[in-house]
């Protein structure tokens, strides 16, 4: 009789300890973009709330060191990329660095730069299966651009290798 006792004691001690224990938040990743010119950096995003919530504003805190100077005219975009199609979910945010509150332009190279955006994510219908949201930096205007910085999470997608590689990420600026 005591061993039952002690076995449903333990099995009760074992369930109440793995049933208040925290689950572990998983954060969202923004790695580089694959291939990067030699010149661009990867970017440290963090966004809030994670995960992102469809159709609701998203607040993005970007922060990086990057290897050329930001001038004016230089742009800064935040998109939801389909990867399939290869074009951008809904509208992208852009704006030109310099004109936001409290940047003053140049920066120079190998200063940190941070800055904090608002952007409302597509909702869920317009969402298809494997999608990027992409975070780009880049100095001059298409065709003629260069990327200086790029960072994307990507989603739906079976295996990491699984972002197109003719997919020019910064190409929706």
């Amino acid at each position: 009789m005591s061993r039952i006792f002690i076995f449903a004691f333990v099995l009760f001690a074992t369930l109440f300890a793995v049933n208040a224990a925290p689950l572990e938040k998983r954060e969202t990743s923004f790695p580089p973009c694959p291939d990067l010119p030699p010149d661009a950096v990867g970017l440290d995003v963090k966004m809030t709330p994670d995960p992102f919530a469809p159709g609701q504003e998203e607040t993005f805190d970007i922060k990086g060191t990057l290897k050329n100077d930001i001038i004016t005219g230089d742009l800064l975009g935040i998109a939801f990329i389909n990867l399939a199609e290869k074009h951008p979910v809904g509208g992208p945010l852009i704006v030109d660095i310099c004109s936001l509150p409290g940047v003053t332009c140049p920066i120079k190279a190998g200063t940190t730069f941070s800055t904090t955006q608002k952007y409302i994510a597509p909702g869920a219908e317009e969402l298809p299966k494997s999608y990027a949201i992409v975070i780009a930096i880049e100095h001059g205007n298409p065709p003629d651009s260069v990327a200086l910085a790029c960072s994307a999470a990507i989603f739906g997608a079976s295996e990491p290798p699984a972002v197109p590689a003719d997919l020019d990420f910064w190409g929706f600026l």
